[in-house]
């Protein structure tokens, strides 16, 4: 079971003997691959062996590459996720307008929600019938913005009245650095399943590289959300982003039942490309808070 995360620091090499991943450095030590579900490598200057990137790629290991100020950069991938990689693109370059304004629809519902149940975690004594009021009015492919006109407010209220998205401050850096880890999930569950990350239902940008990783992600965004509420104020450190880090240990509610994050989104991208898929809506799996 990969449950792991392995986040490297220091100056070291990191190469594959028997699959297990060896960090020589100061010392030397010997993780199984089977155990890593992520890999953070901090430093820049950090040599890795070419062996060792096909077998993270093999394994199907997160791997997060920083750059010089330890912000997530690049990862490593595979080029081909899935045995039947060319159908599967055909099937999702044919998904029906109307299927694709529907799911967009509901996951914007459904974000909507997430941020009214954290909201109500943080403030219960407020009234929060104008999120309901969001979440019912939304119509298809969110064309009245219901989306943009609930995060103003959520965000107002989780943050401060003086907060604005966007700006050069430590708790939009922490929104940054922890919607990019998500970012990095949720593109690694698309890739695995045969799909193209370039191709969404609704971001549609030329110049984004994950339009579908953006649109599946948005209703997982409040769970960063808390974790940067709890512990960023008015700076960014690296004990801030070793709280973000460990979203990856986070569960969630879905399918009747608790999952740690990445094996919730899995079930949940699964649910997403059955309703786009199948003829008949399909049930969708979507993720609820836990505190």
């Amino acid at each position: 079971m990969s449950w792991r995360t392995v986040v490297l620091t220091n100056h070291s090499k990191l190469s594959l003997r028997m699959n297990h991943l060896v960090i020589t450095g100061e010392d030397v030590v010997t993780i199984p691959l089977a155990e890593i579900g992520q890999l953070v490598i901090e430093n820049p200057n950090i040599v890795l062996t070419g062996h060792l990137m096909n077998a993270l790629s093999k394994y199907k290991i997160m791997t997060i590459v920083c750059d010089e100020k330890h912000l997530p950069m690049s990862q490593i991938q595979l080029i081909y996720g899935h045995f039947r990689q060319a159908k599967m693109i055909q099937t999702q370059l044919n998904w029906k307008p109307e299927k694709k304004d529907r799911l967009w629809q509901n996951i914007v519902k459904h974000k909507i929600f997430n941020q009214k149940v954290l909201l109500e975690h943080y403030f219960p004594e407020k009234d929060y019938k104008n999120f309901n009021t969001y979440i019912a009015d939304v119509e298809l492919n969110d064309d009245t913005n219901r989306e943009g006109h609930a995060a103003k407010v959520y965000f107002n209220q989780l943050f401060g009245k003086t907060f604005i998205r966007g700006r050069d401050t430590p708790i939009n850096w922490g929104l940054n650095y922890g919607y990019s880890l998500l970012m990095t999930l949720f593109t690694r569950a698309i890739v695995t399943k045969g799909l193209l990350t370039e191709v969404g239902i609704h971001h549609r940008s030329q110049y984004n590289h994950y339009n579908l990783a953006s649109d599946f992600m948005e209703v997982y965004r409040p769970m960063i959300d808390r974790i940067v509420k709890d512990h960023i104020i008015d700076e960014f450190t690296k004990e801030n982003k070793r709280a973000l880090l460990n979203v990856f240990n986070i569960q969630v509610w879905i399918k009747n039942r608790k999952q740690y994050l990445a094996n919730s989104i899995d079930l949940y991208v699964d649910s997403l490309i059955k309703f786009l898929e199948k003829e008949k809506d399909e049930e969708l799996a979507f993720p609820k808070i836990i505190f």
